[in-house]
């Protein structure tokens, strides 16, 4: 062996000064040759073991940073020994050795948790650069992995204050909206002169604070519709519409302000529209923020025209748009229009005002509603807002559902945080009674949850309790067993009639990776009726 050679190698190398290797080989002399080499030349302690049951004996013992075992041993061989070292030492770096070795033991090595395999009879420098190669990697790994974990820290750091935010908003709206009616309630009340007689003067202050109280107070609304839909917590009742006639009450409502601008409005709409799924009042809330804004941004004796088309795609959604012939949107700003608080560029924007938050609020309705939305614009010519809607014919999927859970899946995703999903169901009760247990158990579900933000809903069509906790598989299974006490003693515990209140549950990522199988693995835990795996992924 080139010890010469080793020696060289090793001169200005600190990569493996200070390592704590264990050679295992059944035969001593590789041992001790492996001793003198890598203890004189690597600058490292090492310690020997005869067997790869000697060997994890030593590692339990005592840390390490490297293994270098031989393949071929009596009882215990390399590969057995890698898979072991694997289970209770992962961190440690394993390298194997063979006199007899092939392409195919060696991928098996590195397949089962080897980081390199190393041929007999050795060459020193090869050796030892090999060994350096992979504990430099090893450390490189434990720096990212260090970061990784910095990062994920981060992340968690600001999605608490992300939250924190968004229940302060909520509750400061909610707060600040009961004073702010009473003081306009009392300003009208002033401006009608039944306390009194007021003066020109008087009026004209008083109303300046009336549109300013107005102007706060839907501001207010503003900031809370956004905070629900951010949280998932705002409710949402689906039913089969009536596109044309939403569209046509909106517009009707619009025909005295577009009048005042002599803005032609009109509507291209066939007359057998499909109706739609969706909620009522979203609905006619995007409509609103949408034409509310065309006519905002187009000038006299301009055009509106809203329209609606079947999608190609499937044939399950419908499009509906919205066209003006306003200022238009710069190019370098389309991609913008959706962000919270963002105004486009303009004198007309900054004249008209607004708090930058309709385009997001429409923007988190229509996906509420699991459509999409977008904007085509030419700057002097106008713009184009379009938006989808589900097709009511054919729909199952509970929508309100879905879009929390996505949601909620998405943020978990992003932040590297872990979501558990708890289903619960009710079995042996009929109708009315069923709705009412439901009703409790939403409740006792927020009970029973860790976070002010862990969200509980229902899926309306099974009348099945939802709830999504930021938790590991640990922290679900102390849920649920709060849950099923909490169950057991409210709704069991006396009862005559026989009832079945099961709860499923499944982790992300600990039990599942992907969406559809998180919520498959907990509806097949909830057994009963609901025939495990059919139809899981209709959500």
């Amino acid at each position: 062996m080139a010890f010469r050679e080793g020696k060289a190698f090793f001169r200005g190398k600190t990569i493996m000064g200070g390592k704590r290797v264990l050679v295992v080989d059944d035969e001593r002399d590789i041992r001790n040759i492996l001793q003198q080499a890598i203890s004189q030349f690597g600058g490292m302690e090492v310690d020997l073991a005869a067997s790869g049951e000697e060997a994890l004996k030593k590692i339990q013992e005592a840390h390490f940073d490297l293994v270098l075992t031989d393949m071929k041993m009596p009882k215990m061989d390399g590969l057995q020994l890698v898979d072991e070292i694997a289970k209770i030492r992962p961190e440690i770096v394993m390298v194997l050795m063979s006199g007899h070795g092939t392409i195919d033991s060696a991928l098996e090595g590195m397949r089962r948790g080897a980081s390199d395999f190393i041929t007999k009879p050795f060459n020193l420098p090869e050796m030892f650069i090999r060994l350096h190669k992979v504990l430099e990697q090893k450390q490189r790994i434990k720096r990212l992995s260090d970061l990784i974990g910095e990062l994920e820290q981060n992340i968690q750091e600001l999605r608490k204050l992300d939250e924190i935010k968004s229940e302060f908003v909520s509750v400061a709206s909610h707060e600040l909206r009961t004073p702010l009616a009473a003081i306009k309630n009392s300003v009208q009340l002033i401006l009608t002169g039944k306390t009194g007689a007021i003066n020109e003067t008087q009026v004209k202050f008083l109303s300046m604070a009336e549109r300013n109280i107005i102007r706060l107070m839907n501001i207010l609304n503003d900031l809370l519709s956004l905070s629900r839909i951010e949280s998932g917590k705002m409710k949402m009742k689906f039913e089969e519409l009536d596109l044309r006639a939403i569209i046509e009450f909106i517009l009707a409502s619009f025909q005295a302000q577009v009048d005042g601008k002599s803005i032609a409005l009109g509507m291209e709409v066939p007359e057998k529209v499909p109706a739609v799924y969706g909620d009522h009042e979203k609905v006619e809330q995007i409509l609103t923020n949408l034409i509310g804004n065309a006519v905002k941004f187009t000038p006299e004796g301009g055009r509106i025209l809203v329209s609606v088309k079947p999608l190609d795609e499937g044939g399950n959604m419908i499009a509906v748009s919205v066209q003006d012939s306003g200022i238009g949107i710069p190019p370098d700003q389309l991609d913008k229009v959706f962000e919270k608080f963002h105004q486009v560029e303009g004198s007309l924007q900054r004249s008209v005002g607004g708090t930058g938050l309709g385009l997001a609020i429409t923007k988190g309705l229509v996906e509420a509603h699991q459509g999409k939305i977008f904007v085509e614009s030419a700057v002097g010519k106008g713009s184009t807002f379009t938006f989808t809607l589900p097709i009511a014919e054919g729909e199952r999927r509970d929508l309100h559902f879905r879009f929390v859970f996505d949601k909620e899946f998405q943020r978990a995703q992003e932040t590297h945080s872990p979501l558990s999903l708890f289903l619960i169901d009710v079995l042996g009760a009929q109708d009315e009674e069923k709705e009412a247990i439901v009703n409790q158990l939403e409740n006792l579900a927020r009970e029973s949850l860790c976070r002010k933000t862990d969200v509980v809903i229902r899926r309306e069509k099974e009348q099945i309790v939802g709830a999504l906790c930021g938790v590991d598989i640990k922290g679900a299974r102390v849920i649920r067993e709060r849950l099923e006490g909490a169950i057991q003693k409210q709704f069991i515990t006396g009862r005559k009639k026989p009832l079945m209140i099961p709860v499923g549950t499944a982790t992300y990522p600990d039990e599942a990776l992907s969406q559809k199988d998180l919520f498959r693995k907990a509806k097949e835990r909830l057994g009963g009726n609901h025939e495990p795996g059919k139809n899981s992924d209709r959500r």
